[in-house]
Parts: structure tokens; sequence; C-alpha cells
């Protein structure tokens, strides 16, 4: 057994209170028949795409409804929403759209059933660097003559003030409080995707966030990847872990990291699972498979070796 590290946990486990959940984007299907092939894999709930699934566009509140009550028919519950981007959540580039989607997508979650929305915020930035950054793919001043003349006709696009790390940090900040105290109007809380789990600069963002609740989404593939040991990020940053990405991967000796079904990589789910159950985590855990030829498969499979697991923990 791992040696409890929780102070305010008491010395028990909660095993009836793990909630797994799969995405209906793995399973490469329209979404009623994703819907019904994540419920033959006897999971608690099923991650909705905001993009790609139910854009709010095309879906009224009462076809909302009407999709609520299907998932609730086969006995599971919307587990959380994901509004996924190209580009981290401070990032000028389409910015207000970013920015847009991610506020229709909010006002959609209650009306599922859930309140989590999961949303890219990419790697975060370093609030004591002073080091200009380039926002990528686009042209700084110096590199296109148009855009250092103020009467050329350059698109106003492409104009992008460049800024250090600190300020990117503290726009990062700022984006969070807004998001953060609409989520209190709606009955949303974010969950904010990472890129690496460094703790003490995770920890600085959310002390930033005042205006609303805010948390975490926990993806031990992504520590793998980042460098980094999954127990030890966990151990780190449990208190503010809200949702769980359950995938794994494979670190190469170049200091690069593939994603792989869970099983297959490096992740040690008999240390991480029991870990999770001493840090009284009651969220869900949505297993996930981001590539490959099998990515339904790899799920079911994924589903049962975690359930196997939890049930020997």
């Amino acid at each position: 057994m791992v040696k409890l590290f929780y102070p305010e946990c008491v010395e028990r486990r909660r095993q009836g209170n793990v909630r797994l959940a799969v995405a209906t984007e793995d399973f490469g299907k329209p979404l009623r028949q994703a819907i019904q092939q994540a419920g033959a894999c006897e999971v608690d709930g099923l991650r909705l795409n905001a993009r790609t699934e139910i854009p709010s566009e095309e879906f009224s509140d009462t076809a909302l409804r009407q999709l609520r009550l299907r998932v609730e028919e086969r006995q599971m519950r919307v587990a959380g929403v994901l509004f996924p981007s190209r580009r981290p959540l401070y990032e000028q580039q389409n910015l207000e759209r970013r920015l847009q989607g991610i506020r229709a997508a909010m006002g959609q979650v209650r009306k599922l059933g859930t309140q989590e929305l999961l949303v890219r915020c990419g790697q975060i930035p370093d609030p004591q660097s002073e080091e200009t950054v380039r926002t990528k793919d686009a042209p700084t001043n110096a590199e296109v003559d148009s855009l250092a003349n103020p009467f050329s006709f350059a698109p106003t696009e492409l104009i992008r003030k460049e800024m250090t790390s600190a300020q990117q940090f503290h726009m990062l900040a700022e984006i969070l409080n807004d998001l953060a105290r609409e989520g209190n109007h709606v009955g949303c809380t974010l969950q904010l995707q990472l890129a690496s789990f460094q703790a003490d600069r995770v920890r600085s963002l959310l002390n930033q966030v005042t205006s609303g609740p805010i948390q975490i989404v926990f993806d031990p593939a992504a520590v793998v990847m980042s460098g980094g040991q999954p127990v030890k990020s966990f151990r780190e940053l449990y208190a503010s872990v809200g949702y769980i990405r359950a995938r794994d991967a494979l670190r190469d000796m170049d200091g690069t990291g593939a994603e792989v079904a869970v099983g297959d990589g490096v992740v040690d789910w008999t240390e991480l699972l029991p870990t999770l159950s001493e840090a009284d985590y009651t969220g869900w855990i949505c297993i996930e498979r981001a590539g490959g030829d099998q990515r339904a498969d790899d799920v079911r499979r994924g589903v049962e070796k975690i359930r196997q697991l939890i049930s020997f923990s």
C-alpha cells in the first residue's frame, strides 16, 4: 500500500465513489452510435466534444435536453464537455473567437446535467520572465517591412503586440478570472488542460484566479511526455485536480514522447490509482485514446484494465 501523505484524509478507501467515463469521439461514430457504444462499456459517464459533436449554433435547448435524456436512458451521465482549440488559451491569434466559443460551451454544460468544461490552457507562461515571447507563426515588425510602417495596408490581424512571458501569464490570469466569473453565473467549472505540470507555476496561476472556482485536468500521459512522474505530480497538485484523463504514454531517449493505449506505456497504474483513492478523489476518470488505428478497442481495454485494478486496490 502506498503510504498516506494527505494529512486531511481519513484512513480509508472510497472505491464506491470512483466514476469511470469515456469520450464519445474515441469511437469514431456519429453521436447517437457513439453513445450506444459507450453504454456497452458499462461506464458511469461520457465526455462530449463541444465543437465537433454539439456545436452551439446547431443544438437548441430542446436538443440538449433530448441528448441528456438519451444518455441517461443508458444509465450514464454526461461526464463533462471538452472545448478543444488549436492554440493555448492566451494566444492572441483568434483570441476573441476562441473566447466566444468557450462562453457558448459554458452555457451548454449545465443543461446537459454536468458542470465541468475542459479547455486547453497550454504551457503556463513563466510569471517571472521578462523575455519576449513571439507568437507562433506570427511575423514580427522587423521581419515584415509593411508591418513596421504605420501607413501600410498590412492586414490588422497580422499586427500583433509582442509580449513577455510575464505579460502572457497575467493576460492568462485575467482571461481565467473573466471566464470563472461567468462560470459562476451559469453553473460551470473550468477544468484546465495543461501541457506540463510544474507545480509552482500551476499554483501561482490558480492563486491569481479569485472570481470563481477553477481546477485542472490531470493527465498522466502529458506528465510523462513532459518529463515528469505521474504519481509525484498528482501528490503535488491533488488539491487542484477536478478531472482526470486516464491516458498512457512512452517517453523516448531524445526527450520526446508518444501517447499509447492505457497499459502500454510507463504510467504505473498500480500505484497511481490507490493514490487517487487515498486523496479522496471523487471526480471523473475518463479513459481516452488520442490517436492510433484502434481507438475504440483501446478505450474498451483501458476501461477493463482500470476497473480490474480498482477492484484489487
